[in-house]
């Protein structure tokens, strides 16, 4: 049994979580990260991204919560994992059909480009170039239909939705 840890999932409406897990896996604009109990503190930015939480395993529910985070911040410490999101969702609460739509429309406006094809690019700004994440492009171009398409896979597999692609 893994050592449990207090995680708060807060957006600026209310906290979407708040409890004791086992783990937390999701990815932040450096890549896939999964934090357990006594981690380096840490500070980074979430990428649209589906967060697992892996209840602690002497509760009556063990099932993991998944959430879709569309970007935010991660904060780690001896006090435990703070996220905190501009946009997130409960799995168990997202509405699939709008999800799915939502998805259709994106990639019917994005032909023949995967969703996900950002990958780092460059921009070019006063000192040189550097490079942009998929978390940045999230920020930068959120109505992009790239962006929209991402949102609504993360929310699909959030909750529990299997996608055809």
């Amino acid at each position: 049994m893994a050592t449990p840890f207090v995680v708060e999932l807060v957006t600026p409406e209310r906290v979407l979580f708040s409890g004791e897990v086992e783990e937390v896996s999701l990815r932040t604009d450096e890549g896939e990260i999964a934090f357990l109990a006594h981690h380096e503190d840490f500070i980074g930015a979430l990428d649209i991204t589906v967060c697992k939480l892996t209840p602690a395993s002497g509760g009556e529910d063990t099932q993991p919560v998944l959430a879709a985070i569309h970007g935010g911040f991660v904060h780690v410490d001896d006090s435990g994992v703070k996220l905190l999101a501009g946009v997130a969702e409960l799995g168990s609460e997202i509405d699939v059909a709008r999800a799915r739509a939502a998805l259709t429309a994106a990639e019917s406006q994005v032909p023949g480009e995967p969703a996900a094809s950002h990958g780092d690019e460059l921009a070019a700004d006063g000192e040189g170039a550097i490079a942009r994440s998929p978390a940045m492009l999230a920020l930068l171009e959120p109505e992009a239909p790239a962006q929209v398409a991402r949102r609504a896979r993360v929310r699909l597999e959030a909750a529990g939705e299997t996608l055809g692609n």
